[in-house]
């Protein structure tokens, strides 16, 4: 995983400030970036169909196919789980991973919250991540799709092709390849039916839960103990 930074200063953004709309997340908006994971079915539908129907989000998602003794519907791929780590004799194997992330509002908290603005709520990105070489899906728990207290905000972010030399916030000069695009900087509104995928290599920030509950995110990638930080 490439190391936290701050803007780019080579890339002439370290000052820029923008204020960015949200979006819905949604697996037509979010395709650039990964998968936004959501069902395929209407929410009314609860009786066994006599047919197959239509993803609600083709081509995005798979045709189902009926399973568990027609009980069910299966999509399958709903997401992809991509490894990418280098195969060498010296680098130690990479293996599936799952954890939990338990993340508090930042409304709460303050973390990362500007309330310079009185009256203005508004969250600070000051920092980005990426994974190279695997996805990183975080599926929430137990926070209802009717539930409009509370929301996760996906901020994602596109690479640029070349170098840049960024710093950390312990004032670390890294040089970063393909650093993000701020320019291009997006954030997503998600439910508590939803889950995403981020794609292999794309920028994004820590996860932020908006509201008045802890959401907690099984969060499902691949892992190599030589990496410095797979969080």
């Amino acid at each position: 995983m490439a190391p936290p930074t701050l803007p780019p200063p080579s890339q002439g953004l370290s000052q820029v400030s923008t204020t960015l709309i949200l979006e819905p997340l949604t697996p037509s908006s979010f395709s650039p970036f990964g998968t936004a994971i959501c069902s395929p079915l209407p929410r009314a539908l609860n009786n066994v169909p006599t047919s197959i129907p239509q993803p609600l989000h083709a081509p995005y998602q798979a045709p189902p196919v009926f399973a568990n003794q027609d009980s069910a519907l299966k999509t399958s791929p709903i997401s992809q789980f991509t490894n990418n780590y280098p195969s060498k004799p010296d680098y130690a194997p990479s293996k599936p991973q799952m954890s939990m992330f338990s993340c508090f509002p930042r409304n709460l908290s303050s973390i990362g919250i500007d309330q310079s603005t009185p009256g203005k709520l508004a969250f600070n990105v000051s920092i980005l991540e990426r994974h190279p070489y695997t996805t990183q899906t975080f599926s929430p728990l137990g926070l209802s799709a009717d539930d409009k207290s509370t929301v996760f905000l996906v901020i994602v972010a596109p690479s640029l092709p070349d170098h840049a030399t960024a710093t950390t916030s312990t004032d670390t000069k890294v040089d970063i390849s393909n650093p993000p695009d701020l320019s291009r900087l997006k954030a997503f509104v998600a439910r508590g039916d939803q889950a995403v995928t981020y794609g292999a290599g794309t920028w994004h920030a820590p996860m932020v839960v908006m509201g008045q509950q802890r959401v907690d995110f099984v969060v499902t990638q691949f892992a190599n103990v030589d990496t410095p930080s797979n969080a």
